[in-house]
């Protein structure tokens, strides 16, 4: 079995670059990252949140590969963003590392987090069926 991304014709198109579901067979092997957010190993943290992004992304990226896991691995996103007028360049620079098919979901505007300089915090959870 593999991993099925799904996109129901009986509710709204989504809204962005997502799947509504991501079905993931019995027996998967699964990992969940804890949020990330645009903090470089140095310490340092860039102001833009299209570049918090990128960051995160990388982050997410390294996480995976010492795990065993790809990118295209991921099922499921969830963004936790500051301000909504950040959209335009987080979408942005999403829509440069994420390919179709694109994991499901969820985005939450929220007042606040961890320390005033992250723009936005990102979860995922990936899985992978191992081929016999």
């Amino acid at each position: 079995m593999s991993i099925r991304y799904f996109d129901s014709d009986k509710v709204a198109s989504a809204f962005g670059n997502y799947s509504h579901a991501a079905v993931v067979p019995s027996g998967a092997t699964t990992v969940h990252l804890a949020g990330q957010v645009g903090v470089r190993p140095d310490g340092s943290i860039p102001s833009d949140a299209g570049e918090q992004t990128r960051v995160i992304f990388q982050n997410m990226q390294v996480i995976l590969d010492d795990l065993g896991f790809a990118f295209s691995d991921i099922v499921k996103m969830n963004y936790f963003v500051v301000d909504a007028e950040d959209l335009p360049a987080i979408r942005a620079m999403r829509d440069t590392l994420i390919a179709a098919p694109y994991p499901a979901a969820s985005l939450v505007l929220v007042k606040a987090l961890g320390r005033r300089e992250w723009r936005l915090e990102v979860e995922c959870m990936a899985a992978r069926v191992e081929q016999a």
